[in-house]
């Protein structure tokens, strides 16, 4: 009910008009059938009374449409609200901890689903559907009241009676709806199963190893294993369904033998009768478990869910506001910094000291595992360290507003994302709090070696860039990640002091990759800024101002590229297998 509000007052005000209506269609529909027998009875004109009687049906018969019409939009507009909630509770922590969380997973999928048909069990769903719950309530009561003028014991029997027997039903069904709830872990395997099946990024792989077969017969199997646990608790709960129906045949027939009794001995008139008879089956009426008990319990399973939800992620802890946009670039220490993912205990960093200076370009590789994307991720505040501080000019990160901070940096990592937009849009999205700006996105273009890209257009700027949509042009791997990189040093323009580039030239062809160091990694020092150099091809990283190997979640190895090599460690046995193996090519 908490909800309701959710849907705005014009659906409140038609949503309580279709309670009223539902609550008073069924007493009237009594009183009036009595009514008009009493007027045939009597032989007079019963026009009025049949004229109400069929106005009534009508209207009962209307009420339902119309009201689905009504509660439907208003759960609509609860589910909207309800998501555009969870998208604000997965964006309120400082980290990202929590997205990686099997429990937040779990309670995100239950929380924001909408379902079709049988399965529906959304909060707006479960909003209405408790109002029309009420309103099948308040008929009952209105039915028995009636009855109750003639017969009181017989009404207060039949109304508690109904309600015992839905009682039973709800915690019979309930019971099984919950334990649906604990199996949304197994939904989220079927759908990947699902995904893996019929997605395009998968596409490739399950049609060239033949693995169609083996996908279906394993989601087939995953479904079964899920699913089969409900069907035999279901099945269980048809067959003990007898009290429910005892007590439907002790009401009926109680219901008909003392009013067919008052009858044959004239206590009542026929019109009585009538009248009491239409208005028993008004308070039967609710022991009928309809669909929208179980819309009710489903979708509370998704309320308890959010609810859940905002209590462990729905705000932010207070920080001191210190990281306001400066003027150079900061100076970065890693104290001591341990880090292991959630679920696991395997530390990925362990102990690390580093620090890297204003304006600095410092070089991050190592083998894989060895922690280098986790640090750039600690760097920009996604992750929060298990021991040990990270500092920026001597004030601790976890102090910092973390929005201000990553006002400061820009990042560009190894999955970098693919903007349905604009090619002007997806450079401009560096500095998004800055209206687009096209001399800066042409320079950032041309600073990233990406003309190229923007000269295959046909829009240039303009033209929109969609990966699998229609009316929308798609880019190859490397022109996608030049566009990444122009998007990091527009950003330096716009007074981003730190760039981190995470595998940067993943993509590029070997042309490019030369070019790199010269165009991206001088042109953002010579805008004053810090960079942040992740990669696996060390020739990319040669020229850097320091060089350091993460080894078991610590600083193995730092120094120049020729110190490094002259120390004949690590970091000279990965250039020289790399050197090996394009000597071997060329030869």
């Amino acid at each position: 009910m908490r909800l309701l509000p959710l849907a705005g007052a014009g659906s409140m005000t038609a949503m309580l008009g279709v309670l009223t209506l539902s609550a008073l269609t069924g007493p009237a529909l009594a009183l009036l059938t009595g009514e008009l027998v009493t007027q045939v009875q009597q032989e007079r004109n019963a026009g009025w009374a049949l004229g109400g009687l069929l106005g009534g049906i009508l209207l009962s018969r209307l009420v339902r449409p119309f009201g689905d019409v009504v509660l439907t939009r208003a759960g609509r507009r609860i589910d909207g609200a309800v998501r555009a909630g969870l998208r604000r509770t997965a964006l309120a922590p400082r980290t990202i901890t929590h997205l990686e969380e099997a429990e937040f997973a779990d309670d995100a999928l239950r929380a924001g689903e909408i379902g079709d048909g049988f399965w529906v069990r959304s909060s707006g769903t479960a909003a209405y559907s408790s109002l029309l719950l009420t309103g099948r309530l308040l008929a009952a009561a209105g039915s028995a009241f009636v009855l109750a003028a003639w017969f009181p014991w017989l009404a207060l029997f039949l109304l508690a009676a109904s309600l015992f027997s839905r009682a039973v039903q709800r915690r019979q069904w309930t019971y099984f709806v919950n334990f649906g709830d604990r199996l949304t872990g197994g939904q989220r395997r079927l759908d990947y199963l699902d995904e893996l099946a019929a997605g395009p990024a998968t596409a490739k792989e399950i049609r060239l190893f033949g693995l169609a077969d083996w996908v279906v017969l394993r989601r087939a199997g995953a479904h079964l294993e899920l699913r089969s646990p409900m069907w035999a608790l279901r099945r269980s709960l048809l067959r003990r369904q007898g009290l429910a129906v005892l007590l439907s045949v002790v009401c009926g027939g109680g219901a008909f033998m003392v009013l067919g009794l008052a009858a044959a001995d004239g206590s009542i008139s026929v019109a009585t009768l009538t009248t009491c008879l239409v208005a028993a089956f008004g308070v039967f009426e609710i022991t009928y478990v309809g669909s929208e008990t179980f819309d009710i319990e489903y979708g509370k399973g998704a309320v308890q869910a959010a609810d859940r939800l905002t209590a462990r992620y729905g705000s932010r802890p207070a920080h001191a506001a210190r990281a306001q946009a400066g003027n150079t670039a900061p100076e970065i220490r890693f104290e001591n910094v341990h880090f292991h993912y959630p679920g696991s205990t395997r530390p990925v960093l362990s102990g690390l000291d580093l620090t890297v200076g204003p304006g600095e370009v410092l070089a991050v590789v190592g083998v894989n595992g060895a922690g280098k994307t986790t640090f750039t991720k600690l760097l920009a505040g996604l992750y929060e360290p298990a021991g040990g501080r990270i500092l920026i000019d001597d004030h601790d990160l976890a102090e910092y507003d973390i929005d201000a901070w990553r006002r400061r940096l820009s990042v560009v990592y190894q999955d970098f994302l693919r903007y349905p937009a604009t090619a002007r849009d997806n450079i401009a999205f560096g500095a998004v709090e800055c209206p687009a700006d096209d001399d800066a996105v042409t320079t950032a273009v041309r600073r990233a070696g990406a003309e190229d890209v923007l000269s295959g257009l046909d829009d240039g700027l303009d033209t929109q860039l969609w990966r699998t949509g229609s009316g929308g042009r798609d880019l190859s791997g490397g022109q996608w990640q030049k566009l990444a990189i122009a998007r990091a040093l527009y950003s330096t323009a716009h007074g981003r002091e730190l760039i981190i580039l995470d595998e940067p030239t993943a993509h590029l062809d070997v042309s490019a990759e030369i070019q790199f160091f010269e165009k991206v990694v001088e042109g953002a020092r010579a805008g004053g800024a810090s960079v942040v150099i992740i990669s696996h091809r060390l020739s990319t990283v040669r020229d850097a101002d320091r060089i350091v190997v993460l080894e078991d979640g610590r600083i193995g190895e730092s120094g120049t590229h020729a110190d490094l090599l002259a120390r004949g460690r690590t970091y000279a046995r990965l250039w020289n297998l790399q050197a090996a193996r394009f000597e071997a090519a060329a030869s």
